[in-house]
């Protein structure tokens, strides 16, 4: 009888360990172990950050009233939202916080907004009494609008050769287009490998950090070359000289006549990115100093492979792209700038969701928010992100999408409100929430 008793002790140990270590596995791995409901594997307390993004020119006028900031605020809290991007610098180079140092961004196009009280200032008091969070973002290097030749850039010669500029045509290697000039760009860029513009930009940050000490972070976006025929110009060629070491006699030494990889061209990568990197630091270091608590959050695209093209090594230092290659050098994992960062908000912007809609590509939701750690390799935390738009009113793909970011990184960011409102999308970011969180 005894041994029978001690049996059953044992058995029943066993089961018990099979359900403990069952709850602690994700639901795929446990949901065949045992008849235990699904919803024990979800957690009751919502402990990851659920963000949305508040951009600038789309809420312009949306938000040029202190009760609708209040009202859609308290609409974010009651769908799952405990955090906010509000962007205060926008691409057309003027101020929505209390800047010494930016002008106010009154107009834009068509749309003016007047305030007698402080834009940032008051999302933060607001998202404070809701138990909410916010982050400051900025586009870090874009300082004009050229569809209406707007913003800082085009007021002030100060910033003459210092913006980027475009080799359009490899076959006319000398022939450069300054983006002022240009209408079919999201904002004029000024060159980070000029040190003037980096102290101009490292400026700003700080005066945010300091003037704003309940902030959580701060966020850079298009802190790049803006895409890979931008940045050619004297300024940019002797600062890569200096880099390198090599002298450049003509731009077909990077980008040959006919498109093609010129001699110099991993060389060049390396340097672009390592010049944003370096800039990253510097920005690191400053905010750090004036805040060690204040978060730098960083967004850019999901597709590591392509981010060479505009200088975004978002990996981690021990990251190395395998083989031999004519884009890379032996050295390029050095300007990899993940422990420069505390938040990297993967961008995920892609229409397919499920590898299975397309397997043979990298350019799905699932894909990128379950490999982006062979990357980052831990130095960072990363919080999965999407573009609303891309998904209208279908409600089922943007449950899904939220649930896959939510599921399987750091945390979610939604981009953005004015997309989430006019597809009324609200009811579906809560289901995928509610798929990861207890209700």
């Amino acid at each position: 009888m005894k041994k029978y008793i001690f049996l059953l002790i044992i058995l029943a140990a066993t089961i018990f360990t099979g359900f403990t270590d069952c709850k602690k596995d994700e639901v795929s791995n446990c949901e065949n172990k045992h008849e235990i409901p699904i919803d024990i594997e979800k957690p009751d307390i919502v402990m990851k950050p659920i963000q949305m993004w508040i951009d600038a020119h789309a809420n312009l006028s949306r938000f040029s009233q202190k009760s609708s900031i209040t009202s859609y605020l308290k609409k974010m809290k009651e769908t799952g939202f405990n955090e906010v991007y509000v962007d205060v610098k926008p691409g057309i180079g003027y101020a929505l916080y209390n800047s010494d140092i930016l002008p106010p961004l009154t107009k834009w196009g068509d749309v003016t907004v007047e305030r007698d009280w402080d834009y940032l200032a008051y999302w933060i008091e607001e998202a404070e009494r809701l138990d909410m969070k916010v982050i400051a973002s900025l586009s870090v290097l874009g300082y004009g609008y050229t569809k209406t030749k707007e913003g800082l850039v085009y007021e002030d010669d100060r910033w003459d050769g210092k913006t980027q500029e475009e080799m359009p045509d490899s076959s006319k290697p000398d022939l450069l287009v300054d983006m002022r000039d240009q209408t079919n760009v999201d904002a004029v860029m000024l060159n980070p490998a000029i040190p003037e513009v980096q102290v101009f930009i490292i400026s700003i940050i700080e005066e945010i950090a300091t003037k704003y000490p309940k902030l959580k972070g701060i966020c850079l976006d298009y802190c790049r070359w803006y895409g890979g025929r931008y940045g050619f110009g004297d300024a940019t060629i002797a600062a890569f000289e200096a880099y390198s070491g090599v002298k450049v006699n003509d731009n077909n030494q990077i980008i040959t006549s006919n498109g093609g990889v010129g001699p110099l061209y991993k060389h060049w990568i390396e340097f672009r990115s390592m010049t944003i990197t370096n800039f990253i630091t510097n920005i690191s270091s400053k905010v750090k100093g004036v805040n060690p608590d204040l978060e730098l959050h960083l967004w850019a695209s999901a597709d590591w492979r392509s981010r060479y093209i505009v200088g975004q090594n978002w990996a981690s230092k021990k990251y190395k792209p395998a083989g031999s290659s004519s884009i890379y050098t032996d050295s390029y994992s050095k300007t990899g700038f993940a422990d420069q960062i505390d938040v990297f908000s993967l961008g995920a912007y892609t229409k397919k969701i499920w590898i299975k809609e397309d397997p043979n590509s990298v350019w799905t939701v699932e894909n990128f928010v379950t490999t982006y750690s062979d990357f980052t390799r831990g130095d960072c935390d990363v919080h999965g992100s999407f573009a609303s738009y891309a998904y209208g009113n279908d409600q089922e793909k943007i449950s899904d999408v939220v649930y896959l970011c939510l599921k399987n990184t750091d945390g979610l960011m939604v981009f953005e409100i004015s997309h989430v409102i006019n597809n009324n999308q609200w009811g579906a970011i809560e289901d995928g929430i509610n798929r990861v969180y207890k209700k």
